[in-house]
């Protein structure tokens, strides 16, 4: 009787083990999206499968990354699966102010957002974000959704952009092991 109700025990804390460890399509993978727009230019970004279990994004097109590229430039990262992150690290570049000519001002960019799984697909809620730094306007912020169907050794994505919905004109997932 004590021997079942060990056993008993042992199964249910298993299964309890194995529910909170977020099984995902693309855990032990890196995904590739890259959507090329109808009026030129393209973008995308990789979903990683990091080494201590963190799902990271990077935002771009530089061709496929390695985790430990991933690692050190990632835009957003998320803890588990489902996760949120209320504001990522912020990142700073120089442009020029097209208000005032030869004027050179500093963009602070951050992103903030969510991720979830079902079944083979993960789905990422983000919002990328972007504010003139000394200015006290509020940040402008642009959400996106981004939709990955893993199929074995095949990928699909959909694209659902916050600014002109209609202008990507194809995507291309590739899925490759996290290395």
């Amino acid at each position: 009787m004590v021997m079942r109700k060990a056993i008993c025990l042992v199964a249910i804390l298993g299964i309890a083990a194995s529910a909170a460890r977020a099984e995902t399509a693309v855990d032990g993978r890196i995904a590739r999206v890259v959507y090329t727009f109808a009026s030129g230019g393209s973008w995308g970004f990789h979903l990683a499968h990091m080494k201590d279990n963190r799902y990271c994004v990077r935002f771009g097109n530089p061709g496929r990354l390695t985790l430990k590229i991933i690692d050190r430039v990632a835009d957003i990262c998320f803890a588990t699966v489902p996760g949120s992150v209320e504001r990522s690290r912020e990142s700073r570049s120089q442009a020029f102010d097209v208000r005032e000519k030869g004027k050179r001002i500093t963009v602070v960019s951050y992103h903030s957002g969510s991720i979830a799984a079902g079944g083979r697909d993960i789905t990422l809620d983000i919002a990328s974000c972007e504010k003139i730094e000394g200015e006290e306007h509020e940040a402008r912020c642009r959400s996106n959704r981004y939709v990955v169907h893993i199929y074995g050794g095949t990928c699909t994505a959909e694209i659902s952009l916050a600014r002109q919905p209609n202008r990507i004109a194809s995507v291309v997932c590739e899925h490759y092991a996290a290395e």
